[in-house]
């Protein structure tokens, strides 16, 4: 189904799934978005909230009529039974902000973007072999938004701590590197306060080769080794050269307040 003209929707293709049951056209069909929209009427685990395809069906609408109904909400949602409240509320108080949340969740999800499919398969290879560094994967399901834990830090001061980590991909990812940010506070010469992280290969030595799972193997290795000629704060990479007692000991009483529970 193509998403309307003049709505958030325009330009995406979504795609549907329609159960027809054994008792058609006396009971109605089933039909479900498979293609992920921000609507306030499509809840990817309950349904399409139409009414015609529960307490007002008849049997003689038609699939074809039911289609049409569901295009029908995508460019005029219902808010008065809405599916997903918090999206009838921000379309209701902040309509400029749902129009520009829904447009993106069009261009990720619903334009082709070979981003969806290569972020997709790493999730799943992830899913067979999981990772000895922790876990990884979607936030609240956005494909395009991930939070990494990161565990298994060796013989470092970090060691014992659990380290969460954002990550966005871009549209253009693999072309494009992900952006990766520490949540957890973290004292080390190549993370800085904001948690951007001083590693190559999510700058310039970036690879549209590498996977997600690559570059949080680098992050452990760069928290166990770190490079104090590369240094995103000073003064923690001079501290690491002249002073590596001292070093260890601030890392080790960071990680026993910010990333120990």
């Amino acid at each position: 189904m193509p998403g309307p003209r003049d709505s958030p929707y325009e330009g995406g293709k979504f795609e549907l799934i329609i159960y027809i049951p054994p008792d058609y056209p006396c009971k109605p069909p089933k039909v479900d978005f498979r293609t992920k929209i921000f609507h306030p009427n499509i809840n990817s685990n309950v349904g399409i909230g139409i009414d015609i395809l529960t307490y007002n069906w008849s049997p003689a609408l038609t699939i074809s009529k039911v289609m049409l109904s569901i295009y029908s909400i995508l460019g005029d949602p219902m808010l008065n039974d809405p599916l997903q409240e918090h999206i009838a509320n921000m379309y209701k108080t902040d309509r400029s902000q749902y129009e520009t949340v829904a447009r993106d969740w069009t261009q990720k999800y619903a334009m082709g973007y070979p981003a969806y499919e290569t972020i997709s398969k790493e999730l799943e290879g992830l899913k067979r072999c999981p990772p000895s560094y922790g876990s990884a994967g979607p936030v609240d399901g956005d494909m395009f938004h991930w939070r990494a834990a990161v565990l298994d830090l060796g013989d470092s001061p970090y060691a014992g701590g659990l380290f969460e980590v954002d990550i966005h991909f871009p549209l253009q990812y693999p072309v494009e590197s992900p952006k990766v940010v520490f949540r957890t506070k973290i004292f080390h010469p190549n993370i800085d306060r904001n948690g951007s992280i001083g590693l190559d290969i999510l700058k310039d030595r970036w690879s549209a080769n590498l996977t997600i799972s690559q570059v949080l193997h680098s992050i452990c290795s760069l928290l166990k080794n770190p490079n104090p000629d590369a240094p995103l704060v000073s003064e923690i990479a001079h501290m690491y050269k002249t002073n590596r007692s001292e070093y260890d000991t601030t890392a080790r009483s960071w990680t026993q307040k910010y990333a120990m529970g």
